[in-house]
C-alpha cells in the first residue's frame, strides 16, 4: 500500500521571491535611522535608567547604560535635529521584568522594539497608549499575556503595530477590537497568535482603516465569517494573512472570499488551514492584482472558471485539499500568464501530464507529490530550466527516466520521485548540470550497481534511496561525497562493504539508517553529531565499539546483526539515549551496571553521575531480546523513569523481579518471556497504571497471582492513540528531520514464540511499518493497531492459589493466558464481564467445579482452551461458544464434564455436588490402603517365623551369618574412631 508522502516541506521558494517584489509579502514600515547625538538630555538618560532598573538582563546587554552619553548605549538611538531620544531597539536582547513608567518622560519616542524577550507573562503596559508621538510599536513573541490594552488606539500617529503571540504559555488576548478604528495612519498590523474568538466585531473594526496595506490576524482563533461593510474603506490593502483560523462553515469559502475581489491592490491572500470548503467562488476573477494566494490544507474541490483571469498571479499553493479529477483539465484552468509556484501535493488528481508544458514553462517550484497522476513523465519536464524544486512523489507514474529528462535542469536543488514504478537510467560516467541539496528516490529502480551519477552530488544534505534495488558495495568514492550530508537512508538494498572506521571523522551525518542490507564487519566509531543510526538486518559481527563516538545519540537499532561480546560500559554514557534495540544478537554476560560510576575511566565523578542521570531520565524503549544475556534484572533500570517499552524476552537472566519496579510508572509494555526469572509475582508490579502488555510467560515464578490486579488501569479501559504505547508505535512514523519527513521507525525488532499455545506478543521488526502478532495459533500482522493490544500473559510458571475475583475488573483485556500453570479453584463466576477478551487459556492446571454461564457473553471470544483441568458439570453452550473451532479439544482432560459438544450426556450419570466424586473416591483409597498393608504384614511375618521352626539347620546358618555381620561392623567402627581421636589429638 502507497503510504502517503509528506517528504518535503513547503517551500515557498526564496528564487521565486528574488523576481517577486510583488507577491512577496511586505515588510513592515520602518522609521529612518536616526544617528546617534552625542549630548544626552537628563531627564531622558534618568527615566532610561529608571527602565532598566526594573529589568532582568541575564546576559547583560544593556552593560552599557552608564555614563552620561545615553545616545550611544546599547539600542538607543537619538534624534541627531534635537538630541531627544527617538527609537528604542531592543530586540532579542534577553531582558525581562516589568517595564517603568518612567518611560513615559520620551515624549519625543517614535520607535521600540521589543521583539523576541521574555517578560514572563507580564501584561502589556497600559501607560503605552500614552505615547504620543510613537509611530512603530513591535512586541512580537516577548512573552506577554493578558488582555492587550485598548489605551493602544490612542497612538493616532501609529504606523506599525506588531503584537504576535506565538510562545508557549499564557497568551495575549482581545475581546474587542473597536480601539483599532483610531489608528487612522495604520499601514500594518500584526496580531498573529493573539486569541481573538471573542472579537466579533473584527471586520468592521479593520474597515475603518482606509491606511492598511499589511493585516496579518494568523492563528487568532477567528470563527465568524466577514460580514459584509456598508461601503469597503481598505483600498490600500495588499496582503492578507488569516491562516489557521477555524472557519469551519461549509460556506465559509463564500462569506469569506466575497469582500477580497473588490480590494485593487491585493497582492498577497493567505488563508491556509481556515477550513474552506467548496469551490471558489467566480467572483475571484476580479482580483486581477493577486499574485500570491496560499489556500494549502483546506477542503477545497475545485477552481472556477475565472481562475484564468488572474493575469499577474506567480504563486498558487492549492495543497492538501480535495481536489479531483484530471490533472490535465486542471492546468488548462490556469492563466496564462506563467506561474513560478505551483503546489497541489495531497489531492485526489488523475489522468496523466499533459503532452505539453504549456503554460508551466516559468515554474520554479512544481510539487504535485502524492495524487493519482499516472503515465509517463513526459520529456518536457527537462524544458522546465527554472526548476529548482521537482516533487513527483507517490503517485502512479511509470516507466523510464533518463539523463535526458534531467540534463537542462541546472538550477534543480530538490528532486522527489519516491514511490512511483519508475527506473532511472543514465551512463555510469553521466555528470548532472546540478548541483542538488535533497533526493528523494525511495522505491525508484536505481540499481543494480550503484549509481555513479550521484558522485558529482557532494552538496546532498538529506539522501534517500531505500528500496531502490541495489545490490552492489559501497564504493570508495561514497564517503567522500557524502561527508557532509546529514540525512542517509540507504536501506532495504542489497548494499555490502564494510563500514570505514573514519566515519566518526569525516562524516557530519546526524541521521544514518543503513537497515536491511548485507553490511558485514565490526561496528566502528560513528559519526560525531549522529542522532539515529539503523543499522539492522545486516551481517555485523565482533563487539559494539568502546565508544561510540556519539554524544548525541537518540536512537540505537541494531536487531537482526550477529553481534557478540559483552555491552561496553560505554554504552552507558550515551546520555541522550531514547530507543535502543539490540534484540536477535549474540550479546552475552549482564548488562552494563550503569550506576557503578567507579568503570568509566577518567570522568569525574560529579560529571559521569550527571551522564548517567540523563540517560535514565531519557531512555524510552528498550529491547534486548532473543540474546544470550544474563544476569538479575537490571539496576540501572530503576533510574529510567521515562521508560515505556521494556523487552527482556529469551535470554538468561535470573532472580526475583524488584519490588522498585512500580517505579516504573510509565511503563506500558513488559516482556520477560522465557528468562529463569523465580520468585513471587511482586504486588507492586500492579501499580503500573500505564501498563497494558504485561508477558512473564515461561519463567519459574511461584506464589500466588496478586489480587490488586484491579491497579491495572491500563487494562480496564481500552487503550487510546494518545496513551503511552502509541508514542513508540507512531515514533517512526512521525519522526522527521528538518525539510523530510524521514522514515525512521524505531522497531521493536524480531520477537519468537513457543508453539504451544498462543502468544499474543509482539514478534517481527517493524521496518515495514507493522508488527506481527501469534494468537489462536496465527500469526497476524499489526500496523497501528498494536497499540490498541492488551495482554496478560503468565502461562508456564509455577503459579499456585486461585485466580483472582476481581480479573474480571481487566475489561480491556484481549488476551488473558494462565495455562502451564499449578492454579486451584474455580474459574470467577464473571469471567465473562472481560468484554473485549478475544483468546482466554486456562488449560493445564488444577482448577475445579463448573464453567461459569458468563462466560458465554463475550462477544469477541474466538479462542478458549479450558483442558486438562478438574472441572465438572454442563457446558455452557451458547452465544459465543457456539462458533469457536474444534470444540471438543478446548474441554478435553475434565472427565467430569458433560453436555454438548462432548459426546456424554450430562444426564447418565447422577448429579454430584462439586468435589463429591474427588470425596468418595478419596474414602474408598485409603480404606483399601490400609486393608493392604494389614494383610501383607501378617502374611510375611508367618512366612518367615514358620520356615524357621521347622527348618534347624537354616535358623544356625542364618544366626551364624548375623553375629559374623555385627562383628564386621563394630570393628571397622571402632578403628575409625581410634584414628579420628589420634588425629585430633596431633592438632
Amino acid at each position: 500500500m502507497t503510504r502517503p508522502n509528506l517528504v518535503f516541506p513547503v517551500i515557498t521558494t526564496t528564487w521565486c521571491l528574488v523576481f517577486l517584489k510583488a507577491g512577496s509579502s511586505s515588510p513592515p514600515p520602518t522609521a529612518p535611522a536616526l544617528p546617534p547625538s552625542n549630548p544626552c538630555i537628563a531627564h531622558e538618560r534618568d527615566a532610561l535608567l529608571g527602565f532598566k532598573a526594573g529589568l532582568q538582563d541575564p546576559s547583560n546587554y544593556l552593560a552599557s547604560w552608564q555614563g552620561d552619553k545615553c545616545c550611544e548605549w546599547e539600542g538607543v538611538v537619538c534624534s541627531k535635529r534635537n538630541g531627544h531620544v527617538a527609537m528604542l531597539t531592543l530586540q532579542y536582547a534577553g531582558i525581562g521584568g516589568k517595564i517603568s513608567p518612567s518611560l513615559l518622560a520620551l515624549r519625543h519616542l517614535k520607535a521600540m522594539n521589543l521583539e523576541g524577550n521574555d517578560f514572563r507573562g507580564e501584561p502589556i503596559p497600559e501607560f503605552f497608549g500614552e505615547f504620543k508621538n510613537m509611530q512603530h510599536l513591535t512586541l512580537n513573541d516577548a512573552n506577554f499575556s493578558g488582555l492587550i490594552p485598548p489605551h493602544l488606539g490612542n497612538l493616532s500617529k501609529l504606523i506599525d503595530l506588531e503584537v504576535t503571540s506565538y510562545t508557549d504559555g499564557p497568551k495575549l488576548y482581545s475581546t474587542n477590537l473597536a480601539w483599532l478604528s483610531r489608528l487612522t495612519n495604520l499601514q500594518y498590523l500584526g496580531l498573529d497568535g493573539v486569541n481573538l474568538s471573542t472579537a466579533f466585531d473584527w471586520a468592521h473594526s479593520l474597515n475603518m482603516l482606509p491606511s492598511l496595506q499589511h493585516l496579518s490576524l494568523g492563528n487568532c482563533g477567528l470563527r465568524n465569517a466577514i460580514p459584509p461593510p456598508l461601503h469597503m474603506n481598505l483600498t490600500s490593502l495588499e496582503v492578507i494573512y488569516l491562516s489557521a483560523n477555524p472557519f469551519n462553515s461549509p460556506v465559509a469559502v463564500e462569506k469569506l472570499f466575497w469582500p477580497f475581489w473588490d480590494f485593487p491592490s491585493l497582492e498577497t491572500i493567505d488563508l491556509e488551514s481556515c477550513g474552506l470548503q467548496g469551490i471558489l467562488p467566480e467572483d475571484m476573477g476580479n482580483s486581477t492584482s493577486l499574485v500570491n494566494l496560499n489556500l494549502n490544507f483546506n477542503d477545497l474541490t475545485g477552481l472556477p472558471t475565472t481562475f484564468k483571469r488572474l493575469s499577474n498571479l506567480k504563486l498558487l499553493y492549492l495543497a492538501q485539499n480535495n481536489i479531483s479529477g484530471d490533472i490535465e483539465k486542471f492546468l488548462d484552468k490556469l492563466p496564462d500568464n506563467g506561474l513560478y509556484v505551483l503546489e497541489l501535493y495531497g489531492n485526489n488528481l488523475e489522468g496523466s501530464l499533459p503532452a505539453q508544458k504549456g503554460r508551466l514553462g516559468s515554474l520554479y517550484n512544481l510539487r504535485i507529490s502524492d495524487n493519482k497522476i499516472s503515465g509517463n513523465i513526459p520529456i518536457w519536464i527537462g524544458e522546465l530550466t527554472n526548476l529548482t524544486n521537482l516533487e513527483l512523489d507517490s503517485n502512479n507514474f511509470n516507466g523510464v527516466i533518463t539523463q535526458f529528462h534531467l540534463a537542462n535542469l541546472a538550477r534543480l536543488k530538490i528532486l522527489g520521485l519516491s514511490y512511483n514504478t519508475l527506473a532511472i537510467v543514465a551512463d555510469h560516467n553521466w555528470v548532472p548540470p546540478f548541483k542538488l541539496m535533497i533526493a528523494s528516490l525511495k522505491s525508484c529502480g536505481l540499481g543494480p550497481k550503484f549509481p555513479g551519477w550521484l558522485r558529482s552530488q557532494d552538496t546532498i544534505t538529506m539522501m534517500d534511496i531505500l528500496n531502490t534495488s541495489i545490490a552492489d558495495s559501497i564504493p570508495d568514492w561514497f564517503w567522500t561525497t557524502f561527508s557532509n550530508t546529514e540525512y542517509f537512508v540507504l536501506s532495504g538494498n542489497k548494499i555490502s562493504g564494510v563500514l570505514p572506521a573514519t566515519m566518526n571523522e569525516k562524516m557530519a551525518a546526524e541521521v544514518m539508517d543503513f537497515s536491511n542490507n548485507l553490511l558485514e564487519g565490526q561496528l566502528q566509531k560513528v559519526p560525531e553529531n549522529l542522532t539515529y543510526l539503523d543499522l539492522s538486518k545486516n551481517n555485523l559481527s565482533g563487539s559494539l565499539p568502546l565508544d561510540f563516538g556519539a554524544p548525541f545519540l537518540e536512537s540505537l537499532i541494531l536487531f537482526e546483526n550477529s553481534l557478540s561480546g559483552k555491552i561496553p560500559q560505554s554504552f552507558c554514557q550515551l546520555k541522550h539515549l531514547e530507543f535502543v534495540d539490540l534484540s536477535a544478537n549474540l550479546l552475552p554476560g549482564p548488562f552494563p551496571n550503569c550506576l557503578n560510576i567507579s568503570q568509566a575511566g577518567n570522568t569525574s565523578r560529579a560529571d559521569l553521575l550527571g551522564v548517567h542521570q540523563s540517560m535514565m531520565s531519557n531512555i524510552i524503549m528498550l529491547n534486548l531480546n532473543d540474546n544470550n544475556l544474563s544476569g538479575t534484572f537490571p539496576l540501572f533500570l530503576q533510574k529510567c523513569q521515562n521508560l515505556i517499552f521494556l523487552d527482556l524476552a529469551f535470554n538468561r537472566f535470573s532472580g526475583s523481579l524488584p519490588a522498585w519496579i512500580d517505579e516504573l510508572s510509565t511503563l506500558a509494555l513488559l516482556r520477560l518471556r522465557s528468562n529463569m526469572f523465580t520468585g513471587e509475582i511482586p504486588p507492586q508490579l500492579t501499580k503500573m497504571k500505564e501498563l497494558q502488555y504485561l508477558d512473564l510467560a515461561y519463567n519459574s515464578f511461584s506464589g500466588t497471582i496478586p489480587w490488586s490486579l484491579v491497579n491495572l488501569m491500563a487494562m480496564s479501559h481500552r487503550p487510546a492513540d494518545n496513551d503511552s504505547l502509541s508514542y513508540i508505535v507512531y515514533y517512526g512514523w512521525s519522526l522527521s528531520t528538518p525539510h523530510v519527513e524521514a522514515f525512521m521507525f524505531a522497531n521493536v525488532g524480531p520477537y519468537n514464540f513457543e508453539e504451544s499455545g498462543p502468544d499474543f506478543s509482539l514478534i517481527a521488526s517493524v521496518t515495514n511499518e507493522s508488527l506481527l502478532v501469534v494468537t489462536k495459533g496465527q500469526q497476524l500482522e499489526f500496523r497501528s493497531g498494536i497499540i490498541y493490544m492488551v495482554n496478560f500473559d503468565l502461562s508456564c510458571n509455577n503459579l499456585t492459589g486461585h485466580i483472582p475475583e476481581n480479573i474480571s475488573m481487566l475489561t480491556a483485556l484481549k488476551n488473558l493466558n494462565l495455562s502451564w500453570n499449578h492454579l486451584s479453584g474455580v474459574i470467577p463466576t464473571n469471567i465473562g464481564a472481560l468484554q473485549s477478551i478475544e483468546s482466554l487459556d486456562l488449560s493445564h492446571n488444577e482448577l475445579s467445579g463448573q464453567i461459569p454461564t458468563s462466560l458465554s457473553a463475550p462477544a469477541s471470544l474466538s479462542h478458549l482452551n479450558l483442558s486438562y483441568n478438574n472441572l465438572s458439570g454442563p457446558i455452557p453452550y451458547g452465544n459465543q461458544l457456539r462458533t469457536l473451532d474444534e470444540q471438543a479439544s478446548i474441554y478435553i482432560g475434565n472427565p467430569g464434564l458433560c453436555g454438548p459438544p462432548l459426546s456424554r450426556n450430562c444426564s447418565e450419570s447422577p448429579k454430584l455436588l462439586p468435589g463429591a466424586i474427588d470425596e468418595d473416591k478419596s474414602l474408598s483409597d485409603g480404606v483399601f490402603l490400609y486393608l493392604g498393608m494389614g494383610i501383607g504384614w501378617v502374611v510375611g511375618l508367618w512366612v518367615v517365623f514358620c520356615t524357621f521352626l521347622f527348618m534347624h539347620r537354616w535358623r544356625i546358618i542364618c544366626f551364624l551369618v548375623s553375629d559374623r555381620l555385627y562383628d564386621r561392623i563394630y570393628l571397622h567402627l571402632t578403628t575409625i574412631r581410634a584414628s579420628f581421636t589420634k588425629q585430633s589429638g596431633r592438632n
